[in-house]
């Protein structure tokens, strides 16, 4: 072995090699159990990829190598999420296009290019990081087997009643101009916000002030609302007030969700400014006043304030208000808006025709399938029976773009009439091509199509059922589905996790996995997380070419599932540091266990040997037992604690005189020090496998290979063995551990020197198994004479829990 472990070179041959090997490849013919995986497709704008994303397809890997060794025929694909929104939003910024100024022929075809561009980005970074995906079942949200499934879900739903086309206020960005869903929305505080205090005229009344935040949406004020157990207000009702400015008279009502302590305790309801807004318009059947047009700006309804944005609008009405002494006061407040996560555009709402699936009617049946499902961390539950209980509003599925799989739709222009295809003619464009049938049912030859696209969720929800070759292959699908395992980050519990779930009740009436495995966020130094519009991000190909794939591994393990994870150099090079010395100890095993036939571990004598076989069946039960419940920071902890502080620190001390004088032993304490390093080294690679793939193929193929599996990867994981858990042994660890420190500070402090020997050694204990030791603390010690229960004069005495040791200089 050379004298340096040389990752850059390790790193590229075996990426070479495994993709040669055809290591990760599902073999559908084989009688393994399958172990399959639903992995995040990942939106195919490469270049915000940082070491958080990487940090979470790491944990989830780890997880699968670790099955894959258990014996498990591994079915882990990977997607490009390529289609919608999120790639549209992409190639506009890229190329500073206005989509009302392109052909959709021309913004598609851009589209398509980049998430080309993009997908083989995605793959060279993944592959650089050992990410162990099947390359064979790449798939992309856009190609033709999932807008084909993304297709027949829809006719499905809809032919089963869940889908239906409504116009109503919708959710709607005014930077993306399409509608959105409920899960599209996040929340943000505004800091600097503002309520606004203004004065409504009541004829042959009293004057009235509202509260509001909102004062732009005076023009579509249509009622206000006043909580009818409220004392103050309740001379009101029935009557009219007059908006300033506008001067239109809208009724008084009353509801008992009005706030009485909110405000002024009188609320201004206009079309739209909220959810509320819309809750009492449908119940009480309001005027409708459409002030808000796709682009953000007010229509003619605001009179002189027509064509303003927002922002804009709202100054100019409180000027107004201001001349006509109709603004009582100002407060500066923090409240909460409603954004598009995507863009960070406040949503508004419009009245749009969209598409819709029926899901606040199942919200009991999406909670139970929660239940059915094994979630890792448990905590991330709450997270999901959370969003379902929160759901106001029916899943909005289409979207007024142009880059997504289209509705199989054609609609009659003269009755209404719906127009689907017939599944084998899947997939189809109803913008471009024209339905089988050449009339309606009523007789009209005026047909549609659909120019609507389908939300990215809307596809990306169904990749269980696209890989599982939905109504595709019988087979293949009892094969692997419901799938193993979903992998994916917490902030897309409400999108993908839930859609998903939301897709597999209503199509298979099952769960579509077994289990999710749920990650934290990849944070910066500071503890923020990583975004690149922040321009705090990590770069994955820096972090790489620094310090190696390993070491992003390693560092990648350093806080428990679904925990946040700050970026650390200090972790960074301990990954490093872990390879090298992974290297330097097999470089000092090689030569004592090579060209050597070794022994069956049950015939090992010393007790050295006898205690570390001990000591690393525990740390196979220990990585075993975290690893089943995807735990790998628990495993890595157990793992680098035995690996630094009792295998390198202790027993490969206590083998160099058996090493260096094996003169001095018999040839059954030799064959029992060489196959307890040969075995112990191999377990101990094994172990840090699914976590350091690169070093630990390295030196598996120097010193393991021959007569073993093609790739330790492809190695059986280490089992429990039973009879080697010796658990008075264990149970002796502290004692032996105590023993060992006071012989190094005896060398150290009294001795004057480590290397210095020591006339005579007395281990006074009753305990016979930890008399058996004595042989090891002696080579330690380098002691001429050793005793077992026997006074001697010594430099030194130090009291054990176990007895009594004596050490003379």
């Amino acid at each position: 072995m050379d004298k340096r472990y040389k990752a850059k070179e390790a790193e590229s041959k075996w990426l070479e090699e495994w993709e040669k090997s055809g290591i990760y490849k599902f073999d559908p013919d084989s009688e393994k159990p399958v172990y399959s995986v639903d992995t995040p497709p990942p939106y195919v704008s490469s270049d915000h990829l940082h070491l958080g994303h990487a940090m979470s397809y790491i944990q989830a890997e780890i997880i699968i190598r670790f099955r894959r060794m258990q014996g498990c025929n591994i079915f882990y694909p990977m997607g490009f999420d390529d289609n919608g929104l999120p790639t549209e939003r992409f190639v506009e910024k890229k190329y500073k296009i206005n989509k009302a100024k392109i052909s959709r022929k021309d913004f598609v075809d851009l589209c398509i290019e980049e998430t080309k561009k993009g997908a083989e980005n995605y793959r060279r970074i993944w592959k650089s990081l050992g990410i162990g995906v099947d390359w064979s079942l790449e798939y992309s949200t856009i190609g033709e087997l999932s807008q084909k499934i993304a297709q027949r879900s829809f006719i499905d739903l809809y032919n089963k009643g869940l889908v239906y086309r409504e116009e109503s206020p919708t959710f709607w960005c005014t930077t993306c101009r399409t509608a959105l869903a409920q899960a599209d929305l996040e929340d943000k505080e505004e800091q600097q916000g503002k309520m606004y205090y203004i004065k409504f005229l009541i004829p042959e009344h009293d004057d009235v002030i509202i509260a509001t935040t909102r004062p732009e949406m005076l023009p579509a004020c249509v009622a206000l609302y006043v909580n009818p157990d409220d004392s103050r207000f309740n001379h009101l009702l029935g009557l009219k007030a007059v908006v300033p400015i506008f001067n239109s008279e809208i009724p008084i009502l009353k509801s008992e969700e009005v706030d009485p302590e909110f405000g002024t305790g009188i609320m201004m309801v206009c079309t739209w400014g909220d959810t509320e807004d819309v809750k009492k318009w449908k119940i009480d059947k309001l005027d409708t006043k459409v002030l808000i047009n796709e682009y953000g700006k007010l229509t003619k309804i605001a009179g002189e304030f027509q064509g303003l944005k927002l922002d804009d609008a709202r100054k100019k009405i409180v000027e107004k208000l201001k001349e006509q002494a109709c603004l009582k006061k100002e407060e500066d407040i923090i409240h909460v808006k409603n954004i598009h996560g995507r863009c960070g555009t406040p949503v508004e709402f419009m009245t749009s025709e969209q598409w819709f699936i029926k899901i606040l009617d199942f919200k009991n049946d999406l909670l139970k399938k929660g239940d059915e499902i094994k979630w890792y961390p448990e905590f991330m539950k709450d997270r999901y029976d959370h969003w379902v209980l929160g759901l106001k509003w029916d899943w909005c599925i289409s979207r007024d773009r142009y880059y997504g799989v289209p509705f199989p739709v054609w609609r009659c222009d003269d009755c209404g009439a719906i127009i689907l295809p017939e599944y084998k003619e899947l997939p189809v464009d109803p913008r471009e091509q024209k339905p089988d049938v050449s009339t309606c049912k009523c007789g009209s030859r005026s047909l549609t199509g659909e120019q609507q696209v389908m939300d990215t969720w809307m596809t990306s929800s169904l990749s269980p059922l696209i890989n599982a070759k939905w109504m595709e292959d019988d087979s293949f699908i009892e094969k692997i589905y419901p799938l193993s395992t979903r992998v994916q980050a917490f902030e897309i519990i409400r999108t993908w996790l839930f859609y998903t779930v939301v897709k597999s009740l209503f199509h298979t009436k099952s769960v579509p996995w077994k289990s999710v495995m749920i990650s934290g966020w990849g944070l910066d130094s500071q503890g923020k997380k990583m975004s690149k519009s922040k321009g705090n991000i990590t770069s994955i190909d820096t972090a790489v070419e620094q310090y190696s794939a390993d070491a992003v591994r390693w560092w990648s393990t350093g806080a428990g599932l679904g925990q946040n994870l700050k970026y650390s150099d200090v972790d960074m090079k301990g990954g490093k540091k872990i390879s090298n010395k992974l290297w330097n100890v097999a470089r000092f095993i090689q030569p004592i266990i090579e060209d050597c036939e070794l022994g069956d571990i049950d015939n090992v004598v010393n007790f050295s040997d006898q205690w570390i076989l001990a000591e690393l069946q525990r740390t196979v039960s220990d990585c075993t037992v975290a690893l089943e419940v995807c735990d790998f920071n628990r495993a890595r902890i157990a793992l680098e604690k035995f690996f630094w502080m009792k295998y390198c620190d202790v027993y490969l001390e206590l083998c160099k005189d058996r090493t260096w004088n094996p003169e001095k032993y018999t040839d059954e304490q030799i064959s029992s020090l060489k196959t307890t390093l040969s075995f112990s080294l191999e377990t101990l690679l094994k172990l840090f496998a699914p976590i350091l793939p690169f070093v630990t193929e390295e030196i598996y193929h120097v010193l393991f290979k021959k007569n073993n599996a093609e790739s330790i990867h492809a190695a059986k994981w280490p089992e429990i063995k039973k009879d080697c858990q010796n658990e008075d042994l264990l149970g002796l660890s502290s004692s032996f551990m105590e023993i060992i420190n006071r012989v190094r500070h005896f060398k150290t402090n009294i001795a004057e020197s480590f290397r210095s020997d020591i006339t005579a050694i007395s281990l006074i204990t009753g305990n016979t198994l930890l008399q058996g030791s004595l042989p090891d603390l002696a080579g330690l010690a380098k002691a001429d004479k050793s005793y077992i229960n026997e006074e001697i004069v010594g430099d030194e005495t130090y009291k054990l829990k176990e007895g009594k040791l004596i050490l003379k200089k």
